[in-house]
């Protein structure tokens, strides 16, 4: 032990010789007084650092100190490394570094929520969730036909079409946006409001009872269920996803509300929708309204109420796509 301590103070001693000389460009027999006093404040440092250096246990040397057992120190090193590791799932989503995925806007996909037999929330009065959300795709694509991006609809018409359709339709199509249009029905009936979602895990109760009441037309089986938990939980495009849902709801609520005073803003929520878990792009689901609430379905029934639900989509779109097509000119 003690050569192998005195091997290390006479490499240290030479090494801050060799250094000092270098740095100085002098041999230490013509220093003068003013370098001496230099030279001594420096060697102070470096004996401070040697005595750090050699109080240090050398490698594959015993320090005197046995342990009792080896099993202990591989537990306490296990331990060690499980603290350290950072949890994926702990980390609120952040925004996507678009200077490392470069995002374009070309083609995006309106999905009008339910259709044919599948009519969704329902009105005293006998209104579906399934016509105003169709006719509010038709609306959004009539005001989209001007945008420098193709629109399509997962449906034209009032047919069935299963969500791993509408998923496997987007999907297909490459789009670069997923829009999903539904109408809420919520208890107590006085609610009223908006409320947009972007693929995430969630614990809120009535969200679940949501999620699970639009997911029954999934089709997704339990050999599906790591695969969708995956996209879920480490999917990358959420982070986009959330951005388009505050945009969305942020214009649409504020649109709204002029006409519709008591509108509550119900916000920006994490679910996993299925038709948000599949599909490949920034997607989200918003609810525009409340099918429950009695107030809300006369405002429903108005031309004019829905094509105003449609001009806060439109800006919400715009909104988004000249963020990403600013950033490209920019960082062009």
């Amino acid at each position: 032990m003690a050569r192998v301590e005195e091997t290390k103070l006479r490499v240290l001693r030479g090494a801050v010789q060799d250094n000092f000389d270098v740095l100085y460009g002098i041999k230490t027999s013509h220093t003068t007084k003013t370098l001496r006093g230099q030279r001594h404040w420096l060697w102070g440092l470096f004996l401070i650092a040697g005595i750090a250096y050699l109080a240090m246990p050398a490698s594959g040397v015993s320090t005197g100190r046995t342990p009792a057992t080896a099993t202990p120190q591989a537990a306490t090193t296990t331990a060690v490394s499980s603290v350290n590791e950072p949890d994926p799932l702990s980390a609120q989503p952040r925004e996507l570094n678009r200077d490392v995925f470069p995002l374009s806007l070309k083609r995006i996909v309106i999905d009008p929520g339910h259709g044919g037999v599948q009519t969704g929330a329902i009105s005293e009065s006998g209104l579906t969730e399934k016509e105003i959300t169709l006719d509010l795709a038709l609306r959004l694509r009539r005001l989209l036909a001007g945008a420098p991006f193709e629109v399509l609809l997962t449906r034209e018409t009032d047919r069935t079409l299963g969500l791993e359709k509408r998923v496997a339709f987007a999907n297909s199509q490459n789009a670069d946006l997923f829009l999903s249009i539904h109408v809420n029905w919520m208890e107590p009936r006085t609610i009223r409001g908006t409320e947009t979602f972007f693929v995430g895990p969630t614990d809120d109760p009535t969200t679940m009872k949501l999620v699970s009441m639009e997911n029954r037309e999934s089709g997704y089986s339990f050999s599906d269920l790591r695969k969708a938990l995956d996209k879920i939980y480490i999917d990358a495009r959420r982070n986009e996803s959330r951005t388009l849902a505050k945009t969305i709801q942020g214009r649409l609520y504020d649109s709204l509300k002029q006409s519709n005073p008591e509108l509550d803003n119900r916000g920006v929520k994490m679910a996993p929708f299925a038709v948000l878990v599949g599909t490949q792009m920034p997607a989200i689901l918003v609810e525009v309204s409340c099918l429950s609430n009695a107030e809300e379905v006369k405002l429903l029934t108005n031309e004019d109420y829905r094509e105003k639900i449609a001009l806060a989509l439109l800006d919400g779109i715009r909104s988004y796509a000249a963020n990403i097509n600013g950033f490209k000119r920019k960082g062009s």
